[in-house]
């Protein structure tokens, strides 16, 4: 096989497999990791990957969805937990939001496993019920990931190259392949390209020049149309996995004298048009904790009677904890209201504990990004600094809003209090233990709403 067909086979094995309907699984071992392709009906379901990165949780966190901490939170419940499940559960994410972002890693590890070299590829083919159950319930859009990892992967010159390989390769177009794939985001360029082709048998070369394309688009296009099933191979080689022999049966027990002959020999399964690689089934991936599509589980000998386990209801400080993870989690994704939300329900289960001080300081904080909610801020940064009184933090961020209000006496004794629990603490340029500088007062507040600001100003914030 050419070393051109090594490396960037699998655009053309993805086109063998949905034409022959394949169902199993595709182990590629790449250079920056092991991907597992699982197809049924020829469409592509599911993919996992062991390549650094690629797991759902560190996906969530280059997104801006998770930070680190509220992923360990997330997994501390139990091993093997599922970060696609516990996101939903947590309320971090609805089941469409997960779906959406599940969708976009998958298309992810396509195009990583498109552009990066293939070592060594095995076809297993089997029933994806018992290996992939659980993954199943999501609907992997095969049509639109596939459209979109063709699109945005660099290998047109390979592409070229590979079709170069085959000049006996002729596809012909399913009957009107233009409507057909009307659903996709096509260009007038490319819906022109597709109306020209028919059902007679064209090579690539003749696409290209029937169709005024060049000749790395044009390769694209095939590559695309196949793994789609808008074009069947007709004649040359279909794409397969090298053929190995199969290992010798194992020699049958000798018959006891008094067992009597089995009456019939067994009929022979029918041979299948795809042959595994390797006829030792690979061994299972390595568990990590922060894999989506990874569940580890014991097997349970069928002797033994099942036993159920009962979740324990968790604490109001365990569910008061969540909904700070889930907080946190909005406002990442600036959704600064159900942030605020998520903080009040929290502070209801467990407002009073010293646990409940990060819950007030982070309402606090989040109620200085709008002028509407001044008074509210306040009350929170008291709180949290009842709860914790040797933190710095809440009297920094009140002096904050004082000085921003213009009351600034009020600042200079909040600040004061923050530097002398905390000399490194972000306080505005300018105020210091030794000379705390109050802005001078502006003309025209001299009168009798300088001496009301002063008078507030007096007053214990």
């Amino acid at each position: 096989m050419p070393e051109v067909r090594l490396r960037y086979f699998l655009p053309a094995l993805m086109g063998s497999l949905h034409q022959q309907r394949a169902e199993g699984e595709l182990v590629l071992e790449q250079n920056d990791g092991t991907r597992r392709l699982y197809w049924a009906d020829g469409d592509l379901k599911y993919l996992r990957s062991d390549a650094g990165g690629e797991q759902f949780g560190n996906f969530l966190i280059r997104r801006g969805v998770l930070d680190m901490a509220s992923l360990k939170e997330l997994l501390a419940d139990g091993e093997g937990a599922r970060v696609g499940d516990r996101v939903v559960q947590w309320g971090l994410m609805t089941v469409a939001e997960r779906d959406e972002r599940l969708h976009e890693l998958l298309g992810s590890v396509l195009l990583h496993a498109m552009e990066h070299p293939i070592l060594k590829m095995t076809w297993i083919p089997v029933a994806l019920g018992g290996s992939l159950s659980l993954d199943l319930q999501f609907h992997l859009d095969h049509r639109a990931v596939v459209w979109d990892t063709f699109q945005r992967a660099k290998i047109d010159q390979e592409l070229v190259a590979m079709f170069s390989s085959e000049p006996d390769w002729r596809w012909k177009a399913q009957p009107n392949l233009l409507e057909a794939l009307s659903d996709l985001p096509l260009t007038p360029t490319l819906a022109y390209a597709l109306s020209l082709l028919g059902t007679e048998p064209l090579g690539c070369e003749t696409i290209t020049s029937l169709t005024g394309l060049p000749r790395e688009e044009a390769a694209k296009l095939v590559a695309t149309l196949w793994a789609l099933g808008g074009v069947s191979l007709v004649r040359g080689d279909l794409p397969l996995l090298p053929r190995e022999d199969p290992l010798p049966p194992a020699p049958k027990p000798e018959p006891e004298p008094d067992s009597q002959p089995d009456s019939a020999p067994e009929p022979e399964s029918e041979p299948i048009l795809l042959m595994q690689e390797d006829l030792i089934p690979p061994p299972a991936l390595p568990f990590h904790s922060d894999m989506v599509d990874l569940e580890v589980s014991e097997p349970t000998p069928s002797e033994l009677p099942p036993i159920f386990l009962e979740e324990a209801e968790p604490s109001a400080t365990e569910r008061a904890h969540r909904l700070l993870i889930k907080a946190k989690s909005y406002l990442l994704q600036d959704r600064t209201s159900e942030a605020i939300r998520a903080l009040e329900q929290s502070i209801k289960l467990d407002g009073d504990s010293p646990v409940a001080f990060e819950a007030w300081l982070l309402l606090g904080r989040t109620r200085l990004s709008n002028p509407a909610w001044s008074t509210r801020a306040i009350e929170a940064l008291q709180v949290a600094s009842r709860l914790n009184p040797r933190a710095a933090e809440p009297w920094a961020l009140m002096g904050e809003l004082y000085h921003r209000k213009g009351f600034q006496a009020n600042a200079q004794g909040c600040f004061r209090r923050a530097l002398e629990l905390d000399p490194s603490v972000a306080v505005p340029t300018g105020w210091s233990l030794e000379n705390p500088l109050v802005p001078a007062t502006k003309e025209g507040q001299s009168g009798l709403m300088g001496r009301l600001r002063g008078m507030f100003g007096r007053e214990k914030g």
